[in-house]
């Protein structure tokens, strides 16, 4: 039998420098550290059952990033949290640590990510760049990729760009769809090219991921009453 957690956690200063699969490796290590066992997937290559709702690019810090996983015995809480906590690299914090009811993982919902970009300059000399940007209704992008090049609207996914009141910088929502998503590395791109110089970001943050909620089960359609006969 499997017991389902979530945990959120940060990923910031150094740690940010942590890719993917080692992120997924730290939290693997640092959950059998603290004693529990990981659940299996069935087949003929099993896996450990842990998975993050989205990856995070090398260089982007996380301030609540999503991990489900799976462990083969019921685990108290707090315990749980105090281990885990303990085990984890400098640079990555456990925030919360709870059971997980839902039926599908986290990756399958992920619905927006928010995002904010410090920069090194004054964030207010780029108020006309994030106005253009707004008033555009499309900004197609050439996406470099191994597997050939892809145009991308990243109007599609980012609508809008604000500048933060306090401090030097920019934030937006970033909508995440079946199609895919955009990059805050393409957003800070099409913004230099409407302020006409290079944007240098001074450090780029996922602040937070929402989720879709999830769609529950349909009642079952009352069925029809039982034939009595033909009346006479």
């Amino acid at each position: 039998m499997n017991f389902n957690y979530q945990m959120r956690f940060s990923k910031t200063g150094r740690a940010r420098f942590i890719s993917h699969l080692d992120t997924l490796s730290c939290l693997m290590r640092a959950i059998r550290r603290s004693g529990f066992e990981l659940s299996f997937s069935q087949g003929m290559r099993p896996k450990p059952i842990l998975s993050l709702a989205m990856p995070l690019g090398v260089g982007v810090e996380g301030e609540d990033e999503i991990c489900d996983f799976s462990l083969q015995q019921r685990a108290p809480l707090t315990d749980l949290a105090k281990k885990i906590s303990r085990e984890l690299p400098q640079g990555m914090a456990l925030k919360s640590v709870g059971p997980c009811f839902d039926r599908s993982k986290s990756a399958s919902r992920v619905e927006f990510c928010g995002y904010r970009i410090e920069l090194a300059e004054i964030a207010a000399d780029f108020a006309p760049a994030l106005a253009k940007y707004n008033s555009a209704t499309e900004l197609v992008l050439l996406r470099r990729r191994p597997k050939g090049d892809k145009e991308v609207d990243i109007k599609k996914y980012v609508d809008e760009v604000h500048l933060i009141e306090e401090g030097g910088g920019i934030a937006f929502d970033m909508k995440v769809t079946p199609e895919g998503t955009a990059r805050p590395d393409e957003i800070i791109e099409a913004l230099a090219g409407f302020a006409g110089k290079e944007i240098k970001p001074a450090r780029i943050v996922r602040t937070e991921i929402r989720l879709k909620e999830e769609e529950q089960p349909k009642p079952p359609r009352p069925g029809r009453p039982p034939y009595r006969g033909r009346r006479r």
